[in-house]
């Protein structure tokens, strides 16, 4: 049974034309092009309408009137990070086989896509789909932004345009074996101006994509 994608609300605080958008097709035009664009994705429409009606993200946070304090995010040193860029992660349970994955702005982390979840599938096939997905993503909107990736395997692969994966096809991942093929293709079929680059976990953090899970 095909999974229901849940609806999305896109603030733009600073951008061609400021607003909340239900399409994120109408809310990249805004930001593509504007220096130092603001804007995040939302669950619900009265969030995304709140939060554009009490200014940036930065702002938001700085004039919150919760009396409990935030527990402060280890401090890294990101300088070294090209921006505005994408960075993508997968998410792979090691018991279960189930596994997904995402690509965000690597700067506000709003999202830009979403897959999953697979069943009898692995990490590094999941971070090889990501990587295809997002160069597809910026070909078919024109976008030349580089790419992060904490996975030196699926950079490899989607180099040799080949996921050398060792995983035996089963009943339950025909789809993500499918999806492998389809990336395959388009790699052999396609040509990319996009950076892939690797993001460096140890001095700038957890990847802006990266699902919390650990």
């Amino acid at each position: 049974m095909a999974q229901v994608k849940k609806p999305k609300w896109y603030v733009v605080w600073t951008g061609h034309v400021p607003g909340v958008y239900t399409s994120w097709d109408v809310a990249q035009r805004q930001i593509s092009g504007f220096p130092k664009a603001q804007y995040k994705s939302y669950e619900s429409q009265a969030a995304a309408e709140r939060a554009f009606a009490e200014g940036p993200i930065d702002l938001v946070v700085a004039t919150s009137r919760s009396s409990t304090p935030r527990a402060p995010k280890p401090t890294h040193d990101r300088s070294g990070v090209v921006l505005p860029s994408i960075s993508v992660d997968a998410a792979c349970n090691m018991t279960t086989g189930v596994m997904e994955y995402r690509g965000v702005d690597t700067e506000t982390e709003a999202e830009f896509f979403r897959m999953g979840p697979y069943e009898d599938s692995s990490n590094n096939m999941g971070e090889f789909l990501a990587i295809v997905h997002a160069l597809a993503h910026c070909k078919k909107h024109n976008i030349t932004l580089p790419i992060y990736s904490d996975s030196r395997t699926a950079i490899a692969w989607v180099r040799n345009r080949h996921a050398k994966t060792t995983l035996e096809r089963t009943a339950k991942n025909a789809r993500v074996f499918e999806l492998i093929q389809r990336a395959e293709d388009w790699l052999c079929t396609n040509t990319y101006v996009n950076h892939i680059l690797k993001w460096e976990t140890e001095l700038w953090g957890e990847n802006p994509a990266d699902f919390g899970r650990k």
